[in-house]
């Protein structure tokens, strides 16, 4: 969701990052975060030992620690990046913003709407900048597609519908809506510039004993518009589609593709509109013409981590900042009570 503000306090130039979690994505992190001119990663925390070696392999000119007391207590530390499992976040969210640092974490916030919020209201009162690893919104097909919207390209947006499935991974603390649906929600709330007032969920567990594996998400806005969101595990086909259609034209995101990976498309001609039971013409409908935006070739994560440390330094509250983060936890919360009372709509 889009916020002005500029009460958050901020530090010297060069930013001091604490990356806590070295697992499945956070070396991903460690990669960008190490890169950025204004920027020094002065620890990386995890509890394993062989994830800190594999990073003492890759980057051994970082500080490595056991410890996440060590790394609140170093005054050098600015800001503390959270890559652990989602049940840990808002404990490690918590202490750090405590701290007195400013907090990254990664998607999603917080395990439930009660923690995210409770993370929320203590970085407003700190005045500490929070961001939530949306990094699709980061995405420059994305951003185009908000640049499209702000400028009435497509008139008013009606509705959107997105697929995000792939075979999942090998374990998982979370089911498929808090894994994938997650992406695609943070998309649509960022496009939206609003919250949903309902959400319908369907969903089961085929392959996983306990965790949901496909979804059908059905959510529905203030204004009549809506969505529909299909992710699932059991796929053997990649797919990653978002697409938007409005009164005047439509989006077409697909992230599979290795170019032109957006398509702005006009709403077509259609003969049969206004034909009257005498007219003598031809019919037809023509689709409307496509146009393939040039994006920059920038890896979203890169914008996203460089956006932060921007955030840090001018005092600005994040693209994705954890008001955002806290709106995409309340629709996935939603999404799993549908499917536990039979598909009921859930109000929010």
């Amino acid at each position: 969701m889009k916020r002005n503000s500029s009460s958050i306090s901020s530090p010297s130039k060069v930013a001091g990052i604490a990356i806590v979690g070295a697992g499945y994505w956070g070396p991903n992190l460690i990669r960008n975060f190490d890169s950025l001119a204004d920027c020094q990663v002065r620890w990386v925390c995890d509890r394993k030992p062989g994830r800190l070696r594999y990073v003492n392999e890759r980057w051994p000119h970082i500080p490595l620690t056991e410890d996440y007391a060590q790394v609140l207590k170093d005054p050098s530390v600015d800001a503390v990046v959270i890559a652990t499992p989602v049940s840990t976040h808002c404990d490690l969210a918590t202490a750090a913003l405590e701290a007195g640092k400013h907090v990254f974490v990664e998607k999603p916030l917080a395990a439930t709407s009660d923690q995210a919020l409770r993370i929320v209201e203590l970085a407003e009162r700190k005045k500490l900048v929070l961001a939530t690893g949306h990094i699709f919104v980061y995405h420059p097909a994305v951003a185009a597609m908000e640049s499209a919207i702000q400028r009435g390209e497509i008139g008013k947006p009606c509705y959107a519908e997105s697929g995000r499935v792939n075979l999942g991974p090998p374990a998982s603390e979370v089911n498929v809506i808090w894994d994938l649906a997650v992406h695609d929600i943070s998309i649509l709330l960022y496009l939206w510039d609003q919250e949903p007032v309902e959400v319908v969920a369907y969903g089961e567990h085929f392959l996983h004993p306990t965790l949901i594996d496909v979804a059908f998400l059905h959510l529905r806005f203030a204004d009549g518009s809506m969505a529909q969101h299909h992710v699932s595990w059991l796929s053997p086909e990649k797919v990653r589609r978002f697409f938007v259609a409005g009164t005047e034209g439509s989006l077409k995101f697909d992230d599979t593709l290795p170019e032109g990976k957006l398509r702005i498309i006009d709403q077509g001609v259609d003969s049969r509109i206004g034909l009257k039971d005498d007219d003598v013409k031809e019919l037809y409908y023509r689709p409307g013409r496509i146009t393939v935006p040039q994006l920059p070739n920038d890896e979203p994560l890169r914008v996203e981590c460089q956006h932060f440390l921007d955030c840090i330094r001018n005092g600005h509250p994040p693209r994705a900042d954890g008001r955002a983060g806290l709106a995409v936890v309340r629709v996935l919360e939603a999404a799993e009570l549908s499917i536990a009372a039979g598909s009921r709509p859930i109000p929010l």
